[in-house]
This record gives structure tokens, sequence and C-alpha cells, in this order.
């Protein structure tokens, strides 16, 4: 991915969906704890209630519509920003996804804020604060979509918290809701967050009964392509890399009308569990779904990781 497309991304929210990946060697680890939900039926987003959320000896706490993905590394680098990143946490609900990322703090929050994807220089900014931890809010909203990226620092990492949403889904409820719901302290009881896909929408029903297009398109078919938030990478097996496999696995698969991954088909792969290693990465992205005809639709997508040992 050049410079050019990474600076297209941000001004256009991630709009395109380019999504090759460069892959480092890491291990993938963490398990979490989080507090009970918190009942507020005049902004339920979802038929069910939100829960709070939060990692087993972590700083932070959330309210969020499912069980959200995550992924572990021991600090790995972020290949778009000098960063090192520990957590991705991630979750969609109704034509919002709603993403964390805990880095590693090795730079001013400024310095971070200026390399990240999920803000830019134009995009309305005002203080926010959490408890007495100070942040940064950055916003954009068009006629397409509204996104809200918060930024804080503590002694041990950044956070940004991010929240994206098509005005096809409810971000008026949804993304307000995210950012009241932050805590900077001790989770005492709830729902843990731990490594792994998290809850997905089993279906296109209620897309479909919004009157959504039933069948897979492909992206030239589309108005908006689906617009990916988070896209963790996978991490090396043990074994490929005493072996020192390197290649690229491709997938083929469906990013569906209700925000799901499905149809995962290996395309071409690597051995030493690589491949599985990819399509479990795959099921962990999270993406607002692509639109056609002013209604959320499903649409083939081709996913490469490639696999560099560094």
């Amino acid at each position: 991915m050049t410079q050019n497309s990474r600076e297209m991304g941000i001004r256009r929210l991630l709009a395109g969906l380019s999504i090759s990946a460069v892959v480092f060697a890491g291990h993938a680890n963490g398990q979490a704890l989080g507090e009970s939900p918190r009942s507020n039926s005049s902004s339920s987003q979802t038929s069910g209630e939100w829960a709070r959320y939060a990692i087993k000896g972590g700083e932070f706490s959330v309210l969020l519509p499912m069980a959200p993905a995550m992924t572990t590394y021991e600090l790995r680098t972020d290949p778009f920003s000098k960063s090192r990143i520990r957590h991705i946490i991630s979750a969609y609900s109704q034509g919002v996804a709603y993403a964390i990322y805990v880095a590693e703090r090795k730079q001013a929050l400024e310095e971070y804020i200026g390399q990240s994807r999920y803000s830019s220089p134009n995009d309305s900014k005002r203080e926010v604060k959490v408890g007495d931890l100070s942040g940064k809010e950055y916003a954009f909203q068009d006629a397409d979509i509204k996104r809200a990226t918060q930024y804080f620092i503590t002694k041990r990492y950044i956070y940004s918290f991010i929240a994206q949403g098509s005005y096809l889904g409810n971000p008026d409820v949804g993304i307000p809701r995210f950012f009241d719901s932050i805590k900077f302290e001790p989770a005492a009881t709830g729902l843990a967050i731990v490594d792994g896909p998290g809850e997905q929408p089993v279906s296109d029903a209620a897309a479909t009964t919004a009157g959504s297009d039933a069948r897979i398109v492909t992206g030239k078919e589309t108005t908006h392509k689906a617009r990916v938030i988070t896209k963790p990478e996978p991490t090396y097996t043990d074994e490929a890399r005493k072996n020192q496999v390197t290649g690229t696995v491709a997938l083929r698969c469906v990013f569906t009308s209700s925000g799901a991954v499905t149809n995962i088909r290996l395309v071409s792969g690597l051995p030493f569990g690589l491949s599985e290693k990819a399509i479990a990465a795959a099921r962990q992205i999270r993406f607002i779904p692509a639109i056609k005809d002013g209604h959320f639709v499903s649409m083939y997508i081709q996913l490469e990781y490639n696999f560099n040992l560094y």
C-alpha cells in the first residue's frame, strides 16, 4: 500500500478496500475481565442490552453491543505507524463499527494522533475528559458516514477509541453511547474480552427485511464498497518461523450486509498453520457493509496476507 493510498484512505475514511497485509512475527495472548451491563432502554441500539467489557488487568472498560473480537500481540510494530500495538478490539452492530487500539506509550500523544489512520487534520477537534484523564476527540461527518475518534494517554499506553457508522444504520445513537460509556478504572464485575473472533451476526435477516439486495455483488456493482475499520494481522506459528516460511495467503470471502465475514475459501495458502492463521484473522475484520441502491448489500472480497520474517 503506497503513501498516497494511505493518505487517500484517511481523507475518504477508509472508503476504499485495499486490504493486503504485512505480517510480523509475534505471539497472540491475553485474557480479560469486565463489568455487568448497564440498562438504557431509551438508547438501546439492538434488541438486547449493551454490556460492559474490560481486559483482565487493563486500565479501561467500555459498553459494546456484542462480544468484541480481540487480537493481542507481544507489542507488534504497526506497519502504518511507529507505534507498537498491544491489543486490537472491535465490534459491529447496525451499521456502526466500534474499535479500540491499545498501543505502547513510546511517543507524545500529538505525534501518535498525527500518524493515525482514524483522524485527519481537517476533522473538527475538541478536548474531552474521562474522570481525571484528559484526551482529544476528532470527528467527521458527511452525507454518508459519521465518525469520531477519542485519544487518551496513560503512563503505560496510548488508547484510540473509534466509532464509525453509516446513516443507513443508527450512528446518532450508537456512537455517543459508546463514548459516554468509557471508564478508566478497574471493572469489578461483568464480561471478559478474550482473544478470538468475538460475536458476529449469524444471518442477513435484519438487513434483508430492511430492503437490502440479498444477492452477493461485486465491488463494481456497489455505490460504496465495504469500509474496513479494523483488520488485525495474523502472527507466525512457531513451526513456520523455524522453517523460515514466507509468502502470501489469498482468501476469497463475503462481507455480508449484516456485518459478518462468511464463506471464507482458501485461494492460495502456506504450510505450517499460516493459512489457518490468515483465516482466523479474516474472521476478526470489522467493517461497514457495502451499499447499493440505498441499502446494505453482501459483497465478494479477496484478501491477501503477506507473511514476511524481519
